[in-house]
């Protein structure tokens, strides 16, 4: 029974638009939009509506997420991928898993957008692969110029941030409780997927990986969800969400989490993120690190599911929240903690590996070299004045001769830099 559900479907080149109305549904608060996909139609179900949509053309089966919500409107748009004709190749090709635990394999549900286009495939490369293409780009991606500019920055008003602006830490709201209990509900009958796990120490590096692009987002943010820029950065800062990675060790994964904190977001420095992992071990240590935990995930949550990487709520994060809420193992956790907090103080005065170095130095000697060529002529110029003005030199006031020299402060710091690495 289709309960007046009215739909549409748009043949597009390579995929198919349907839009559904659903105007009896709350689209804030209903988590449970999917489309089974077969190769002739699809199939909603969401009380109180069923509907079975045929499609103009034969169809990729699996399941598809939504594309776009229109929440004044209350429609929502799914992108189904048109069928994969079969390529004539070696049947053996392997396919690897990929997403929450390996939940996942073959191609993505979601037609990948640009924010995906990291890695389009996961299924098509093995988790040492990913790796090694991470790495590789960020190498590319590094941005010598932007980095060492936000250092010099950082050291005079670390960039306008305050490294200790953390919020306390509160109860869930109403909204977030009910959000989690929906999202935990959609796979009831899946429990055990999430309470009979082997390897927590895998899932927990990830988890780990996630919260600390989260907490990275939330401080140079002002604490606050960005609709601009906040998805972008949590999908950027962690491989887990954007290479599909599995970190072999602690070590590992915070290094990966300096190397892309210091090459995608807006602000980019190593004191920012030991910030954050300093944050993230305090959450952590603390009583209530569950319900922090399943804070910053519905925070990921909720940057992510108006974007192009919605896709990341159904391989990643909605997994994630059940299995905070069912399967956590706390114990593997802050084993985890005691070795990231072990392992902080090499890391941070490690090199990232992009020769950032030599970059600094360099740097660092050519603003001096100006500061001190303005200096010389600023002191050439003013002696001129001296000899014709002298008698109004005479008359200047003691607080005129103490005034400092606005650029004296930055000049100061520059030449007490130390370079960490």
């Amino acid at each position: 029974m289709e309960d007046n559900l009215s739909f549409r479907t748009v043949l597009e080149c390579n995929h198919i638009d349907v839009l559904l109305d659903l105007p009896e549904l709350d689209l804030e608060h209903e988590s449970n939009l999917v489309l089974d996909v077969f190769p002739n139609e699809c199939t909603f179900t969401a009380a109180p509506y069923h509907a079975r949509i045929p499609l103009p053309q034969p169809a990729q089966p699996g399941k598809s997420f939504p594309e776009s919500i229109d929440y004044e409107k209350n429609t929502v748009t799914f992108r189904v991928p048109l069928e994969v004709k079969a390529k004539a190749v070696d049947n053996d090709t392997p396919s690897y898993p990929y997403g929450f635990c390996h939940f996942y394999s073959g191609p993505l549900a979601l037609e990948t957008s640009q924010e995906l286009k990291v890695l389009p495939n996961p299924q098509e490369c093995s988790f040492s692969q990913r790796l090694e293409m991470k790495e590789a780009a960020e190498k590319s991606d590094f941005s010598a110029e932007h980095y060492g500019m936000d250092y010099i920055q950082f050291s005079i008003d670390q960039l306008g941030l305050d490294l200790d602006n953390f919020p306390a830490p509160s109860k869930l709201t109403a909204d977030q409780s009910y959000r989690i209990r929906v999202i935990v509900d959609e796979k009831v009958r899946e429990q055990e997927s999430y309470t009979s796990i082997e390897d927590h120490r895998a899932v927990l590096l990830g988890l780990i990986d996630i919260l600390l692009a989260a907490v990275y987002d939330q401080l140079t943010n002002s604490n606050e969800l960005n609709e601009a820029n906040s998805h972008i950065n949590i999908h950027r800062i962690s491989g887990t969400l954007a290479y599909f990675v599995e970190y072999e060790s602690v070590e590992q994964m915070l290094r990966s989490f300096y190397r892309r904190s210091c090459t995608y977001p807006y602000y980019r420095n190593k004191d920012i993120a030991l910030a954050c992992v300093k944050q993230v071990l305090y959450r952590m240590s603390s009583e209530d690190r569950k319900q922090w935990i399943q804070q910053q995930l519905i925070h990921t949550y909720e940057a992510f599911k108006r974007t192009d990487c919605a896709v990341l709520n159904h391989y990643f994060i909605k997994d994630f929240i059940r299995y905070v809420e069912l399967g956590l193992n706390e114990e593997t956790l802050l084993q985890c903690v005691e070795k990231v907090e072990k392992l902080l103080p090499d890391i941070h005065q490690a090199s990232l590996g992009f020769g950032e170095e030599s970059l600094l130095q360099k740097l660092l000697q050519d603003i001096m070299g100006q500061e001190e060529s303005d200096s010389t002529d600023s002191d050439d110029y003013e002696s001129s004045e001296e000899d014709s003005e002298e008698s109004d030199s005479d008359n200047e006031s003691v607080g005129t001769d103490t005034d400092a020299n606005p650029n004296e402060n930055v000049l100061e710091k520059l030449m007490n830099l130390k370079l960490s690495g």
